[in-house]
């Protein structure tokens, strides 16, 4: 049993280890945040596809707890909203592939 804001932690097997899931998306923010050449789009996609992998590892109470303060944090990770994000991100590369030519 973690406590509330906390999940089991998810990059190591150590027994009874717990994180806040507001540091793991900000750890997960902090990643996403190389190389998008500060595009939001393509920050936000990166994101969001790092917190539904995350997910897929996860029980049910911490898929909760996570799903909660990313949405606290601005992330929605509901279907429509997912590929929302998949579609400004493909609409953000297009446009910077075609400004290099």
């Amino acid at each position: 049993m973690t406590k509330p804001g906390f999940i089991q932690h998810p990059w190591t097997h150590q027994r009874g280890d717990s994180m806040s899931a507001a540091c793991i998306i900000e750890r997960i923010e902090n990643e996403a945040m190389h190389g998008c050449g500060l595009y939001y789009e393509i920050y936000h996609y990166r994101v969001v596809c790092r917190l539904l992998q995350l997910l897929q590892t996860l029980n049910v109470t911490d898929r909760i707890t996570l799903t909660e303060e990313a949405n606290r944090r601005g992330f929605t990770l509901d279907e429509t909203s997912v590929k929302e994000s998949r579609q400004c991100y493909s609409d953000i590369i297009r446009e910077v592939r075609e400004s290099h030519y």
